[in-house]
């Protein structure tokens, strides 16, 4: 009976390469990636919620409550929101010590609105061709992200008929439009608590202290080797489980 018993135990730990464990992998890498894809889609969600929130606030600063954009004024109004950080980007380099992961995160969302806006498929934006469309962002919408969706849409490309009658738009528009930082002012009082803790997080850190390359790729590869073993132990624990189960 001992002997039964003993050998029974023995057989509760699966080997590391059954496929009972292999499949508990498998779950585990799906899991993980459908949670990457959410992660990645909820910040495309947001930077969308943020740029409608620019455009509602440069309305609200040019007393366009209700009153519609010709294409030449969405044009220059999307081609000053592509260069709404240009400032920051600029102050930044200047310091003694640049927060280069910052300016790379910038310039990196730059390039790539930048190559929607320039692109077939264009940029989206607020539609504000209509004057019911913008009496909805200006006066309807609340700024918060998880009401976004009321706001109508368009995707807007860059018109390269429209160059004259646009820059003409620019020069006028530039002193009327509100600086960044006061619109991501505005946006933090309808920001949800979890970003603003978030922000608040980020304005405690240091920008003068930049990491060696050593240090990070051995602090990536021991988060790697923690996964690693934190995965097949779960897979473990789900076989005894399972084991315990039948």
């Amino acid at each position: 009976m001992a002997g039964k018993k003993g050998g029974q135990a023995a057989n509760v730990f699966a080997h590391p390469n059954s496929r009972k464990v292999k499949q508990i992998q498998r779950q585990t890498r799906r899991g993980e990636r459908i949670n990457k894809q959410e992660k990645k889609l909820h910040s495309q969600e947001l930077l969308e919620a943020m740029r409608f929130f620019w455009f509602r606030e440069q309305c609200l600063t040019l007393g366009r409550l209700r009153s519609a954009f010709t294409p030449e004024e969405s044009q220059a109004l999307t081609t000053l929101y592509l260069s709404r950080n240009d400032e920051e980007i600029a102050s930044l380099k200047s310091l003694r010590n640049p927060p280069l992961g910052r300016i790379k995160t910038i310039e990196a969302l730059k390039t790539s609105e930048f190559d929607a806006f320039h692109s077939s498929k264009g940029i989206v934006i607020p539609n504000i061709a209509d004057e019911d469309n913008v009496e909805i962002l200006t006066e309807i919408w609340d700024g918060r992200a998880d009401t976004v969706t009321v706001v109508p849409r368009c995707s807007l490309s860059f018109n390269s008929s429209f160059s004259t009658k646009v820059t003409a738009i620019l020069e006028d528009l530039k002193e009327k439009l509100k600086p960044i930082d006061q619109v991501r002012e505005e946006a933090t009082s309808v920001a949800p608590k979890k970003m603003l803790k978030f922000l608040k997080q980020k304005r405690t850190q240091s920008v003068k202290k930049i990491d060696k390359f050593e240090e990070v790729a051995l602090r990536s590869k021991t988060r790697a080797a923690a996964g690693q073993q934190k995965r097949l132990k779960e897979a473990r624990k789900a076989v005894v489980n399972s084991k315990r189960a039948d």
